[in-house]
């Protein structure tokens, strides 16, 4: 899950830089979700890296006692920039985060110019897909024995493809997706989780029969609740949201964006507006967006821009 915008304006969207994404089978939408599988994204910045061990370990204890029980990296490379690979100082941060029993998706490769890219045809979407993928495959190559090694703390990998109804309007082009992303599949071991958001640009029906058509494929999928960036009326989204099935996962943004900065500005939620989002009785799967913008005084994740 970059920090995302998906204003929606004119037809056009400021997008994500985020992205987000999962499945966890439930018999009933009447069902509340259990919270053991509470889990948020980590979206690492090189800013980071200049946390130091102690900080990070006290931050991992203390995002365990809030009863999150996972962190969905959300890319282990971004562009050229790679944190150091599956020896460097990304990699150490995640395995502190096990030591505190919590469980990984492993973000693979993510595009910079990802969302410039898939804005287009069916025809030169799948061009790009294809390379995108193969970048995609490369990633998990050098993490394999990464992942080996961790294996029993890792639930899956996180594919950072941020999908939209705004890429993705024609059914041609979701039925491409859907067999381009069927052949993905076999090149992996572990599940595989995307994540979508909305733009209003389909019905309800389309979008519920879009994750369908991708939870039918064997990935875990999750929607970004939209809560953040108010792209959407909270109308809007409550009949987006409320359509979903229960096995599809709800990306919660922990984040209030500023919409008079010109480029993308957000705050944490208060206290307790998170505690509320964490109470919530849910039949769906929740996870967070994101570590960044947990509202804790020890948290050493800085905002772009804070000092």
């Amino acid at each position: 899950m970059a920090t995302y915008t998906t204003k929606f304006t004119n037809k056009q969207v400021r997008r994500c830089c985020f992205t987000a994404f999962f499945l966890i089978l439930l018999t009933s939408c009447k069902q509340k979700v259990d919270n053991h599988d509470l889990g948020v994204f980590y979206q690492p910045l090189n800013q980071d890296r200049d946390i130091s061990q102690q900080q990070w370990k006290g931050f991992g204890k203390e995002v365990s006692d809030i009863g999150i029980k996972n962190v969905v990296i959300q890319w282990t490379q971004y562009g050229n920039e790679a944190f150091g690979e599956s020896h460097g100082w990304l990699a150490q941060r995640m395995e502190v985060l096990q030591d505190h029993n919590i469980k990984l998706w492993v973000g693979l490769y993510s595009d910079p110019n990802y969302f410039r890219e898939i804005h287009t045809n069916t025809t030169e979407q799948k061009v790009y897909l294809t390379e995108y993928f193969n970048k995609l495959h490369k990633s998990y190559v050098q993490w394999k024995t990464w992942l080996k090694i961790h294996s029993n703390k890792v639930k899956g990998l996180y594919l950072p493809l941020e999908l939209s109804d705004y890429d993705f309007k024609t059914p041609a082009q979701r039925e491409q997706l859907a067999n381009i992303l069927k052949q993905q599949i076999k090149q992996y071991d572990e599940p595989l989780m995307i994540s979508l958001y909305l733009s209003g640009q389909l019905p309800q029906s389309q979008i519920k029969q879009w994750t369908d058509q991708l939870t039918n494929l064997g990935l875990i999928v999750y929607v970004q609740d939209g809560a953040g960036t108010q792209a959407l009326s909270t109308d809007e989204r409550h009949a987006y949201l409320d359509d979903l099935g229960c096995n599809v996962g709800i990306i919660r943004e922990i984040f209030v964006q500023d919409k008079a900065a010109k480029s993308f500005k957000a705050d944490r939620v208060s206290k307790e507006k998170f505690d509320s989002i964490l109470n919530e009785e849910t039949c769906h799967p929740n996870t967070m967006f994101s570590l960044r913008y947990l509202p804790s005084n020890s948290n050493p994740l800085k905002l772009v821009g804070e000092k």
